[in-house]
């Protein structure tokens, strides 16, 4: 049997929507977990840096927050938001590599059926 571009695996698994979208969920979530990452780093080192916020004032009813404390609320929802993506992207991760199995599974399925027995039974 000669070597045809159909044959080949790389034909088959550029066909397959499985894989290809498994591909693209992997990268996808590959860089979210990268971007999360260094910027939870980041924010760690922000979030140590700063001073203990000061007491609240208890007999205020509406206390008002001081430049520090808005400060301080700011990184710790960004650095909240940076822990999301990373764990986003863990999962978009995961789920390409699901994906990527099952497209691997069904070119495999595939090319079993499509394969010439190399024996003829009687």
């Amino acid at each position: 049997m000669a070597w045809r571009v159909e044959t080949s695996l790389l034909y088959h698994a550029v066909r397959s929507g499985f894989v290809v979208a498994g591909v693209l969920l992997l990268a996808v979530g590959a860089g979210d977990m990268l971007a999360g990452h260094a910027r939870i780093q980041e924010y760690r080192a922000i979030m140590r840096e700063m001073p203990p916020p000061e007491p609240h004032d208890p007999t205020a009813l509406f206390p008002k927050a001081s430049e520090a404390q808005e400060q301080q609320a700011v990184a710790q929802a960004k650095l909240a938001f940076n822990q999301l993506l990373f764990l986003v992207g863990q999962m978009l991760a995961a789920g390409g590599v699901v994906l990527l199995a099952i497209g691997a599974f069904q070119i495999r399925q595939r090319t079993l059926r499509i394969a010439p027995s190399s024996g003829t039974f009687h």
